[in-house]
């Protein structure tokens, strides 16, 4: 998974599938690979920092998308 995730990421994503592929590399090393949490938080860290140079509608998607991940936390 690790792998994979990483190979993906060194073509050019739009935001909104770096959104993606960031919450599923976190939930993958939340669940499975704690080892990877630290990257996987890095990236959840930039999705957050780029949050207000999105427009409305992504911005909403995206915020959801972080507040289910803070729910799986619990």
């Amino acid at each position: 998974m690790r792998g994979a995730l990483r190979a993906y990421l060194k073509h050019p994503l739009d935001t909104r599938m770096y959104s993606y592929t960031a919450a599923e590399y976190w939930q993958w090393a939340y669940k499975v690979s704690p080892a990877d949490l630290p990257a996987a938080e890095a990236m959840l860290a930039e999705v957050r920092e780029y949050l207000p140079s999105l427009d409305d509608h992504e911005r909403r998607n995206t915020e959801g998308l972080l507040a289910f991940l803070e729910r799986q936390r619990r």
